[in-house]
């Protein structure tokens, strides 16, 4: 039993100065004071930032609160206005200018029959109120449970506001109905409105994303599907059955222009889109070669600003060896038997575009995490059901792009993250500073000095060895794994997804510890 208890403590120690020894140089961490729900409020998520400031959302009690944060100190911390004249009003959204917030909340009236938009400005610096309730847009509805949807976007010079107006859900109407968009300036002057009518019927359409341009020109992404009986002559020749499209709406123009992005016999999955430093459209995401649900490799693409077309692409499969890194030898063998039973390719998992990060030089970097959910319900013998919703977060891989736009390399950074009915504490935060790749994320001490081939340690939140660790993907591709805190503060936990990366190169950071937390920077060497 002693000697039991010896080797334990030895192998204990051991782990702890192994640790201590990896406690990164890369990074200097600044805490702000600590701080508890009930005096300064619930932290809810990182709004935005303006140079040194940074703005996040709170609350306490019944009250949204707005904090502005100065490096680490809070300059003010100010309610929401979500009451008018006695009655309940809905956040709607905030949207930060170059100089002012502007607060976006809605009311339903029942009489009237409209559900009402209001707009509040106030001054960044003193959340000094500008205008109040300014009435913006209004929506024709008969009941509060279906009263439509306002929307709110800003362009990413911060310049224009875009506010889609979606009418209720109407069952007996067809297809095709569309939305209002309205094009404010920073001041909330409308520039213009139109109605939006997509070209296509809604089950042949799949929306991905909408985004208001520098110039007060309306882009939609997505995803034009073939009929149904060219669909299934496509897939049986292997070639994908869905094409992106990229719909543009300017002023006085309700036809769009409509741009397919068009790569040969390859399944284009996550494509995300970009403005480039000299004003073009740069595009990235991943391909598939048998479907678009598995990855075989990675693609970015340059397009002309005014006609869209390609005008550079490049392409990086990865290899087998690449796809069955970090597995062990027995899942590497059954992953490759089962590909070559079907006759097909190695393929990963799909993954999700995390970040698309341009550097000074004017390459990319491609930012993409492994990830899935899926619910488990289970019903008593009373009757009663329950519910589990499971987020699984796996590998990390970064993609360089140089500045010519060519795919230098890709490199994997492995991890196991799996929670139930909650994902804050999964995820990864991303820092791209020089020539290096900054990588955070919690997981196991087990993983530490994780070689290709060994078996990875699931995180656990709960978990006695749980720690934050920082990966450094270098300029060659080749990763480095370390602690980002010493021993003593291993019972810090970040929720990743609120790391925020500043345009001064530090890193805003919310930590929890016991029954406190903090806020943090991070500078990188």
């Amino acid at each position: 039993m002693r000697k039991s208890y010896t080797l334990a403590m030895a192998a204990l120690f051991s782990v702890s100065a192994s640790w201590a020894q990896t406690k990164t140089d890369k990074a200097e961490v600044q805490w702000g004071p600590d701080m508890d729900f009930k005096t300064d409020g619930q932290f809810n998520f990182v709004m935005d930032d303006a140079g040194e400031a940074v703005f996040v959302s709170m609350s306490r009690k019944k009250e949204l609160l707005i904090q502005r944060m100065d490096g680490l100190k809070v300059t003010y911390q100010k309610p929401m206005e979500l009451e008018m004249d006695k009655e309940d009003l809905t956040n709607e959204g905030v949207i930060f200018t170059k100089d002012n917030v502007i607060t976006f909340t809605s009311l339903f009236d029942k009489k009237a029959g409209i559900k009402q938009l209001y707009a509040s400005t106030y001054d960044q610096a003193g959340f000094g109120q500008l205008k109040h309730f300014e009435k913006i847009a209004s929506i024709s509805a008969e009941k509060a449970k279906n009263s439509g949807n306002f929307n709110i976007y800003h362009s990413p010079d911060r310049s224009k506001i875009a506010v889609s107006l979606s009418a209720p859900i109407d069952k007996d109407k067809e297809a095709k109905e569309g939305f209002e968009i309205r094009v404010y300036n920073a001041d909330m002057e409308q520039l213009w409105s139109q109605q939006i009518v997509l070209p296509y019927e809604d089950d042949l359409f799949g929306y991905e994303s909408l985004r208001i341009d520098d110039d007060g020109s309306l882009v939609i992404l997505g995803t034009k599907y073939a009929e149904k009986r060219e669909g299934k002559a496509l897939r049986r020749e292997g070639k994908p059955s869905y094409e992106y499209h990229l719909l543009t709406f300017k002023q006085n123009d309700p036809v769009p222009e409509d741009h397919a992005i068009v790569v040969a016999d390859k399944f284009l999955q996550d494509l995300q889109l970009g403005v480039g430093k000299e004003g073009d459209i740069i595009c990235a995401g991943f391909f598939g070669n048998k479907g678009s649900f598995s990855t075989r490799g990675t693609f970015f693409l340059r397009l002309d600003r005014n006609t869209k077309a390609i005008v550079h692409e490049s392409y990086k499969e990865f290899s087998d060896d690449f796809i069955t890194e970090y597995m062990t030898e027995k899942e590497a063998k059954k992953a490759t038997k089962k590909a070559d039973k079907k006759k097909e390719d190695l393929e990963l998992y799909s993954f999700d575009m995390h970040d698309l990060i341009q550097r000074e030089d004017g390459g990319v970097v491609l930012v993409a995490e492994q990830f899935r959910t899926y619910t488990i319900c289970t019903t008593d013998s009373k009757g009663n059901t329950s519910c589990t919703t499971h987020f699984i977060y796996n590998d990390v891989i970064v993609v360089n792009v140089d500045p010519d736009g060519n795919i230098e390399w890709a490199s994997k950074v492995p991890k196991r993250q799996h929670t139930t009915n909650s994902q804050l504490y999964s995820g990864c935060a991303v820092e791209v500073k020089g020539d290096k790749i900054y990588v955070l994320f919690n997981d196991s001490g087990e993983n530490l000095f994780l070689k290709p081939g060994d078996k990875i340690k699931q995180f656990e939140l709960t978990g006695k060895d749980a720690l934050v660790v920082l990966a450094t993907v270098n300029s060659d591709g080749t990763t480095e794994r370390e602690a980002l805190f010493s021993p003593e503060r291993r019972d810090v936990i970040l929720r990743p997804q609120d790391c925020v990366e500043l345009s001064n190169e530090k890193m805003f950071i919310y930590a929890s510890r016991k029954k406190d937390y903090r806020f943090g920077l991070i500078d990188f060497k």
